[in-house]
């Protein structure tokens, strides 16, 4: 680790070397000169600890992250997509429900969603004043076999 705080100290001093010859030399075929052997000393530097194999760079074991830290995330995604959609498919049979003229006080959807991302609709609860009313154009809207709850009840 020694050995790598001084690689990096002197690839930085070199480098300040270079930008201060850079602006002080006045010939461009001194500067070209000056910038071609700072340059070589740069590589030098990097490259040494390299070829003399006293540079060890190790990467870190895998195994000792878990990946079930890693997994809610995963979880957390899955249930925020399907509370979003759920509500987004509410708010849409909500105005369906405004634009019939029925007085609709809540919609909650139950909506699952698979592996493959498909989604589909368990059950809707309705609270209407005409509840038959609000479930005829429900299912009319996400299809027959749709099982529509009465939440006033």
């Amino acid at each position: 680790m020694e050995q790598f705080r001084a690689v990096i100290k002197s690839v930085c001093i070199i480098s300040a070397a270079v930008c201060i010859l850079d602006g002080l030399a006045a010939g461009t075929r001194f500067r070209n000169q000056m910038k071609f052997l700072l340059n070589l000393i740069f590589i030098t530097v990097i490259a040494a600890p390299v070829l003399q194999g006293t540079f060890d760079f190790e990467m870190p074991e895998l195994a000792r992250y878990k990946t079930e830290d890693y997994d809610s995330a995963g979880e957390l995604y899955q249930e925020e997509l399907r509370r979003q959609t759920g509500e987004n498919i509410s708010a849409v049979l909500m105005q369906q429900l405004e634009a019939a003229g029925i007085k609709c006080t809540g919609i909650e959807t139950d909506i699952n969603i698979s592996e493959t991302n498909s989604i589909s609709i368990s059950s809707v609860t309705v609270s209407a004043d005409d509840f038959g009313a609000a479930s005829e154009i429900i299912r009319s809207s996400l299809g027959g076999d749709t099982e529509v709850i009465n939440g006033t009840e």
